[in-house]
């Protein structure tokens, strides 16, 4: 019912729930549809998705993953004041130099061909301004890093055409609750 004054507040009510509902159900399937649509105007050729990132190796079956609890841990300054930290990426040992001026975690080309990355296929489409020039890398995520008991997943990296040392850079550090270098000492937590 109506009045001077307009719709009654029930009427506003199931309107509103009514409107609600609706918005709920075209958001359920609107990415739906999306996903399953070709918009394409060449019919000829079924559309082949393509994955942006190879699925290197999962880690180790017998290791289940956990949430681990919050840690911090602190490494002491090597070589020339440098940190050297061995951690895993994907259940599988990497040697790391922390480099809080890289972007990205950045893996030698050895180390992604151990993960189970294939050189060949990657996308060679990343250029970057390093110290010793333009290099082009390819885009990756990792499943996971774990230094100890400090675990991040779905890390952004990159691969790296030249070999050396892997690079563990601020795609991963700044996922961290904090990380400091101080007299001599790396302290990050989780």
């Amino acid at each position: 019912m109506s009045d001077a004054y307009g719709p009654s507040s029930g009427t506003m009510l199931r309107r509103a729930v009514l409107m609600l509902a609706g918005c709920g159900a075209l958001a359920y399937s609107f990415p739906r549809y999306l996903s399953s649509s070709d918009f394409t105007s060449d019919t000829s050729t079924p559309a082949v998705r393509v994955p942006s990132t190879p699925h290197p190796p999962a880690p180790h079956p017998d290791r289940i993953a956990v949430a681990e609890p919050p840690a911090t841990q602190t490494y002491h300054a090597q070589h020339g004041n440098q940190f050297f930290l061995a951690g895993t990426v994907n259940g599988n040992q990497i040697q790391f130099l922390v480099d809080t001026g890289a972007t990205y975690v950045s893996l030698s080309a050895a180390d992604a061909q151990r993960l189970g990355f294939d050189l060949a296929k990657l996308n060679w489409n990343m250029a970057m301004q390093t110290a010793n020039g333009v290099t082009r890398n390819a885009q990756v995520t990792l499943g996971d890093i774990r230094l100890d008991r400090i675990v991040q997943y779905n890390v952004p990296a990159i691969v790296m055409r030249q070999n050396g040392i892997s690079l563990l850079g601020m795609s991963f550090l700044s996922r961290l609750r904090s990380w400091q270098i101080a007299h001599g000492v790396l302290t990050i937590a989780s």
